[in-house]
């Protein structure tokens, strides 16, 4: 009799719990119910136009917030997907993120139709690519290519004969440009990239423009060149802080005395990363000081290391000069 009474309180507690969470669950669906009304809406209406990108933009940091209280599950943003019907198709900038096509996010030719602005011809889904490149996270990234352009021509003034390592370069567009607007450029570009589609992509980008090639993994890549300038536009974007330091302790001993390591990495204070987390779009985000103390566990000398970032703020860059 004794045990029975024991047991009873925690039956009880059990019921309880399970009328709590069964309770959430409802609340949890209504809340994922509401939510998709409202981009059904949107797709009924031709997608968001430009007066509702700000409320859309608030709709993701909302559900966003939502999934990291533990109120919406992963699973659950996933159902959302099928409220955007062909807006979350390959055939979208959003749905290409969604889809991974090549099998990872921000392959290269996501990030090709990134830097031209690429739009479906398809007057359904054209305002859904308009309100994607509007987001501050593309912006970034083509002002990003931008920089390095810069960058090349500061090199180009400085050497003779450069030689860059462009680490990660994917579709190699920001090279092709530079080539295109410096046609006598003595620069020689050494362009790594682990994905032979990349690599192929790219060649039918620059059409015979002169660059070598290396398809392999960065992290067993060695060489006997030394480079005047070593860039990673996005990679290091996806590195653990271990993986980090190993890359770029192993990246600085190809810079020649005087070169430059430059390495760009996402802010913390990127405001897209709720819309792009949304469609699975993961990255390491860091801030300023992050940066600056990991080249400095990386074994650069303090007066060598500076943090740059590009008009949004959204990309940040660490440069190293090599002594």
């Amino acid at each position: 009799m004794n045990s029975i009474k024991s047991l009873q309180p925690i039956q009880d507690r059990g019921a309880v719990l399970v009328g709590w969470s069964f309770n959430i669950m409802c609340e949890r669906s209504v809340k994922v119910g509401q939510q998709e009304e409202y981009i059904i809406s949107l797709v009924k209406s031709g997608g968001p136009k430009a007066d509702q990108y700000e409320e859309l933009n608030q709709w993701f940091q909302t559900v966003g917030a939502q999934m990291r209280a533990n109120m919406i599950t992963r699973d659950q943003i996933r159902e959302m997907w099928g409220a955007f019907g062909d807006a979350f198709s390959a055939n979208t900038m959003q749905g290409f993120v969604v889809n991974k096509p090549y099998g990872y996010a921000g392959d290269f030719e996501v990030i090709d139709k990134i830097y031209t602005e690429w739009c479906s011809p398809k007057e359904n889904l054209m305002n859904w690519d308009k309100f994607f490149h509007w987001q501050k996270a593309p912006i970034a990234v083509r002002n990003r290519k931008e920089y390095f352009k810069e960058l090349l021509s500061d090199i180009e003034r400085s050497a003779n004969y450069p030689r860059v390592l462009n680490i990660g370069s994917g579709p190699c567009r920001d090279v092709l440009e530079y080539q295109q607007q410096n046609p006598l450029t003595k620069i020689q570009f050494d362009c790594l990239d682990m994905d032979k589609r990349a690599i192929e992509y790219s060649k039918n980008i620059l059409n015979g423009g002169k660059v070598t090639y290396y398809c392999q993994n960065v992290f067993r890549f060695l060489s006997d060149k030394r480079y005047d300038l070593v860039w990673s536009a996005g990679l290091f974007d996806y590195l653990e802080d271990k993986q980090f330091l190993f890359l770029f302790r192993s990246l600085i001993r190809t810079v020649s005395p005087g070169g430059e390591l430059v390495i760009g990495n996402f802010s913390e204070t990127n405001p897209s990363r709720d819309y792009m987390e949304f469609g699975e779009w993961f990255l390491h985000h860091r801030t300023e000081s992050k940066l600056f103390t990991l080249a400095e566990q990386a074994g650069c000398k303090t007066n060598s290391i500076r943090i740059e970032r590009e008009p949004s703020g959204v990309n940040l860059f660490v440069r190293v000069r090599k002594t």
